[in-house]
């Protein structure tokens, strides 16, 4: 009977959370970027959360907009930098949840910034053993990618080069808004791909664009079971239900249980932090980052084919359209599932060019977490070389091309 109090307890906090209308929908915020409009942090980012319609899936799903919010905040509450939330209203009618890090000592670093991009099922908060180093003397924004998170969730187009576009857009939107005329962008696995996109379109606002271990760089071959990607096995289940169900529909199918199916099916997510928390904030965050209703992994899936290859592959277009000024650096995990092949390709392909492919030692596919201390290394190492390249400093170039 205590089980059954419980689990009623813990819906009728939910339903809470559900049923507070907003508090304070829009403040205008004044900093060095100047005037913007900013949604205040309590602020839900996506409409779901509100109307009867959506009652049901709240009494069965035990996550919201609320409890996101707190668990990301968990994610940020050892980073000694001082750190910002924002939901910054776009032009385009987005909203895109924004974790902002300044130096502590330099609240307002004039060297050029740092912008991350997640990959798939993950959120600005993954980033949370990358923060202080990268923030040492610079200002590192890390946002909740459109269809993610704590961000806006849009019924993207099944036209995988349009739901690609609305990724790129989007953050061109949430640029703007934060009036960023350039900045180096660095993004993982999808965001990864998303950055390079954005890269194509935006060239000049991307002082370095960092690659790591990025999604969808090769074209699928003619015959797929011959060059099939190592993927882990927890991977390849969903690569096969995705395109019969949403990708991680498994998660809300499951309903209370789903916190308890991540922390069991996926207990690497929380040794790849134990060494930041003891407890399960990782798996917790991971699940109400995907607990909500589905958009983004949704783009993902009309983005691909099965197992892992994009249906509009990025480096044969890094390869022919990538402008050569701008510098490219490329990540990959010494066991992961990413092949690097393409890193070397873009790097032989632009002698005129700067390309660098770091293999990054005892990390798999989630590098910046895995091997933490050799990718803030070497992202604080590339930061240093854009702000050398900008005030006309000599910089060592660092071509190692292992770590």
């Amino acid at each position: 009977m205590s089980g059954l109090a419980s689990w009623l307890a813990n819906r009728a906090a939910a339903l809470a959370g559900y049923a507070r209308p907003p508090m304070s929908p829009m403040t205008t915020t004044e900093d060095e970027r100047g005037p913007r409009q900013v949604v205040a942090s309590h602020q839900p980012a996506a409409a779901d959360d509100f109307g009867l319609l959506s009652l049901p899936r709240w009494l069965w799903i035990p996550s919201n907009a609320r409890a996101l919010e707190d668990a990301e905040m968990q994610c940020l509450r050892k980073i000694k930098s001082r750190v910002d939330r924002e939901m910054v209203r776009t032009d385009d009618g987005h909203t895109i949840s924004t974790v902002i890090v300044r130096p502590a000592l330099e609240p307002e670093s004039p060297q050029p910034p740092i912008v991350l991009l997640h990959g798939f099922a993950g959120g600005a908060g993954i980033w949370c053993k990358n923060f202080d180093a990268l923030a040492a003397d610079r200002t590192v924004y890390a946002i909740d990618m459109i269809g993610f998170g704590r961000s806006s969730r849009p019924v993207f187009s099944q036209d995988p080069v349009e739901s690609e576009s609305l990724f790129v857009s989007s953050f061109e939107s949430w640029r703007r808004a934060m009036a960023l005329p350039s900045f180096i962008l660095a993004g993982h696995s999808l965001g990864g791909f998303v950055s390079a996109a954005y890269t194509l379109r935006y060239p000049s606002r991307v002082e370095h664009l960092i690659l790591l271990d990025c999604w969808g760089m090769p074209a699928r071959p003619d015959d797929p079971a011959k060059e099939r990607i190592k993927l882990p096995g927890w991977v390849q289940v969903i690569g096969k239900l995705a395109h019969m169900f949403s990708p991680l529909s498994g998660i809300r199918m499951v309903g209370p249980f789903g916190a308890l199916c991540i922390r069991k099916l996926r207990p690497d997510l929380q040794k790849k932090f134990a060494d930041m928390f003891d407890d399960e904030t990782i798996p917790n965050y991971i699940y109400h980052l995907n607990a909500r209703p589905p958009s983004g992994e949704l783009a993902m899936n009309y983005m691909s084919h099965p197992f892992g290859w994009a249906k509009h592959p990025m480096l044969p277009r890094l390869l022919e359209h990538l402008d050569l000024d701008v510098p490219l650096t490329l990540l990959y995990g010494q066991r992961s599932w990413v092949d690097c092949k393409s890193g070397y390709l873009l790097k032989a392909a632009r002698p005129d060019s700067y390309v660098d492919v770091h293999i990054v030692e005892r990390a798999g596919h989630h590098i910046y977490s895995d091997n933490s201390p050799a990718v803030n290394k070497i992202l604080t190492h590339l930061c240093m070389r854009v702000t050398d390249h900008l005030t006309g400093s000599s910089a060592d170039e660092g071509d190692d091309d292992s770590s």
